[in-house]
Parts: structure tokens; sequence; C-alpha cells
């Protein structure tokens, strides 16, 4: 299983992917996501419907994108971009992400202030928001489903999702007892496997 894992990553980095698909690659994913859901989007379109890259490489990348300062969507797109094509490829991803959308942002914000209290507007921008978090959740639903599971990730994802998005709790620290705690939990899980035999 790992060495079928691994040929396929190799097949994936040895795809040389131009500079102007990753710009609008990224660029179908700033158009495409209004109302947030980047995350989602970008997974969809890199890993499912381009391959780019695999799922788990996908993962590491969102998960080292999340830990790090800055909005997570631009910190992906230069990551993906660097690792497709090097800092070309990061400033490729990155001009895709921003460029066109950051002017459609200032042409829609000016027209928000002008019609923001019609209730149709209100009505849009509430069905947006709610389709980008069922994005977000079935694009984790849908990796999760990949993995096996055992009463240790059920656990430490309940514990997650409570301290975050329940109590609020900062993300920081809650990433720096949670990440080491899964680790080691795996770690003794599968250790543990090998030493009884």
């Amino acid at each position: 299983m790992k060495e079928n894992n691994l040929n396929q990553t190799l097949l994936y980095m040895n795809h040389q992917v131009s500079l102007r698909d990753i710009s609008i690659g990224f660029l179908i994913i700033a158009l495409s996501s209004f109302g947030g859901g980047l995350s989602a989007w970008i997974q969809q379109l890199v890993v499912d419907e381009r391959k780019w890259l695999t799922d788990e490489d996908f993962l590491s990348a969102l998960a080292v994108c999340r830990i790090l300062p800055g909005p997570n969507a631009v910190n992906l797109a230069a990551y993906i971009g660097n690792q497709l094509r090097g800092v070309a490829g990061a400033l490729a991803a990155l001009a895709g992400l921003i460029i066109i959308p950051f002017l459609i942002v200032i042409v829609i914000g000016i027209l928000y202030f002008q019609f923001q209290y019609l209730p149709n507007v209100q009505m849009a921008l509430k069905g947006m928001a709610t389709v980008a978090v069922g994005m977000t959740v079935g694009m984790g639903l849908k990796i999760s489903l990949r993995y096996s599971f055992n009463l240790w990730t059920i656990l430490i994802t309940i514990a997650a999702f409570l301290a975050v998005g329940v109590f609020r709790w900062p993300l920081i620290p809650v990433l720096a007892v949670l990440i080491p705690l899964s680790v080691w939990l795996c770690g003794n899980t599968e250790n543990g496997g090998e030493g009884d035999k």
C-alpha cells in the first residue's frame, strides 16, 4: 500500500504543470468560491480534477498552511504552486487567486455599500455562506472516509471540534496540545500492535 502511494506521488511530481494552468486553475477557484470554502474548492480542483497532488500531499499542505500565519487559502496557493513549479509556480498561483478577484471585490464592495440593506442581498450572502460551510464539511468527510479510524482518532477529532468550535479556545494552543498527543497515540497504537507479535 505504501509503495503504491509512493509511486502515485512520484507520478504526480514528474507531471509538469504549466504556469498558465496553475494561474488559471487558481483563478477558477477564486471565482467559484463566493462565500468562502476555498480549501474545499482547492482540494476539488488540485486533487480530484487536475490530479496535481495526491490526497496525502494535499492534507500535508493544508496542515502546514493552517498553522502558518496569514490567510489559509493564500498560504495553500503559494505552497501548492511552489510544489508544482517552484517560486514561479507560487507566484502564478497567487496571481490567479488574488489579482482578478481583488478587482472584482472592489467593484462588489462598492455595489454592496449601495444595496446592502435590500433583503435579497442579505439572503444571497447568507446562502453563499451556508454553501461554503457545507463544502468545507463535505471536503473533510470525503477525505476522512479514505482513512481508517480508531477510538483515538475519533476522540481527538471531537476534542478539536469542542475546543475550537464550541469553547472558542485559541487555535495555536489547541494544536500545540492535540498534534503531539495524536502523533503519540498513533505511534503507540501502531507500535503496540507490532509489539504483541
